[in-house]
């Protein structure tokens, strides 16, 4: 990809465990192993980017960081059980709330304006007020570390992965667990809700994308098997479609229900990746590693496609509409279109070799009034 076309690569003296792109502008925060928090202002072009700020509020390492709905806050949550807010503008250190957890935090996502999710190395899930700063919910059904969550707005659904080969599913307004899967003898690490909640993927230690029908939650309905070693982090492109990273540090497209290896966006050489985001306009996939960089690239080859695909529905739509209003004959549509759910292999995709295996991570989005009546 030409260098013009998407901003520099970041590069840390220590390995970037998290980052989370802002809401609304071209802003990343990057979180780092030694505690340290940096905040870029990112441009097309080598040396382009500015960095607006750089702090460190903790001493242990930085797991997670979730920027606000309105991008003016960052929450951080770090080893030692901390919950943090920062001030986006700079960098200040709002609120600092020690020991939210008994063991370190692994897991963050902002679910609605004003809860905030967090899961930690022990298996328990807390929910926070962010207005007031209390604890409302604790779940302690995992044995083992929580390592990504995904949220589902319209029926207020928490979904998470764990280390202890299971998913669970909360409705975040009642204080019991609505469903956990069987377990699947592997390390889930990154979870996704796709196909407008109908599904569920789930990245695994072995390299195994578990596909789970939404309300049958007992075992996957469907696998996609190719990744040749773990699949640590998930993005959804869209309804349809899915980045993965990989422990062998390349970032594969897949598209879901038919499963379908669609190409590689870019690797890390042999490094494991640890983190993939989406940028808020669509523009950027970025991608942390242990090689201590976020690289940035340029998919909106992915993403335009998808938008002109739906604005050519609506046209048709609409003229579908004019017909019928002039016409009482029949309209002529065709239902929803299905497919078989089958195991792939993107055997054809590049395969390196790596044992190494990164931390797990997850990050979100959060709140700036979080703990301000502490």
């Amino acid at each position: 990809m030409p260098a013009n076309l998407q901003p520099d690569t970041l590069t840390y003296k220590s390995t970037v465990f998290d980052f989370a792109f802002h809401p609304t502008e071209n802003i990343i925060a990057t979180a780092l192993i030694t505690g340290h928090i940096n905040c870029v202002k990112y441009q097309p072009g080598l040396g382009n980017n500015e960095s607006l700020w750089k702090v460190r509020p903790s001493k242990k390492s930085c797991r997670g960081l979730a920027f606000s709905h309105d991008g003016a806050g960052l929450f951080t949550v770090s080893k030692d059980g901390t919950i943090g807010a920062l001030d986006v503008n700079t960098g200040n250190v709002l609120i600092k709330k020690p020991d939210a957890h008994d063991h370190p935090i692994n897991a963050v996502k902002l679910l609605t304006e004003s809860i905030l999710a967090t899961g930690d190395d022990a298996g328990t899930i807390k929910l926070w007020d962010v207005r007031t700063g209390s604890e409302t919910m604790q779940y302690t059904d995992h044995e083992d570390f929580i390592s990504d969550f995904d949220y589902d707005v319209d029926s207020k659904t928490l979904v998470a992965s764990s280390g202890q080969g299971t998913i669970s599913v909360f409705d975040i307004r009642k204080p019991q667990m609505l469903a956990m899967s069987a377990n699947q003898d592997d390390e889930l690490l990154s979870i996704c809700i796709v196909k407008d909640r109908r599904k569920v993927v789930v990245g695994s230690q072995e390299g195994v994308l578990n596909i789970y029908s939404w309300g049958d939650w007992g075992d996957c309905t469907d696998r996609f098997i190719g990744h040749p070693n773990s699949i640590d982090t998930i993005c959804k492109i869209d309804e349809d479609t899915v980045a993965t990273g990989s422990s062998d540090g390349i970032i594969r497209i897949i598209d879901i229900l038919p499963n379908k290896f669609q190409g590689v966006v870019g690797e890390h050489d042999d490094f494991p990746i640890e983190c993939i985001r989406l940028s808020h306009d669509k523009t950027y996939l970025a991608s942390s590693s242990h090689d201590d960089t976020v690289r940035f690239w340029d998919v909106r080859y992915l993403t335009n496609g998808a938008n002109e695909e739906e604005e050519e529905g609506e046209e048709a739509q609409d003229m579908n509409e004019d017909m019928d209003d002039s016409d009482d004959g029949d309209d002529g549509g065709a239902g929803p279109s299905g497919g078989m759910d089958v195991d792939s292999d993107d055997s054809d995709a590049p395969k390196k070799k790596n044992n190494r295996r990164p931390k797990k991570q997850a990050p979100a989005q959060a709140n700036p009034s979080f703990f301000d009546d502490l």
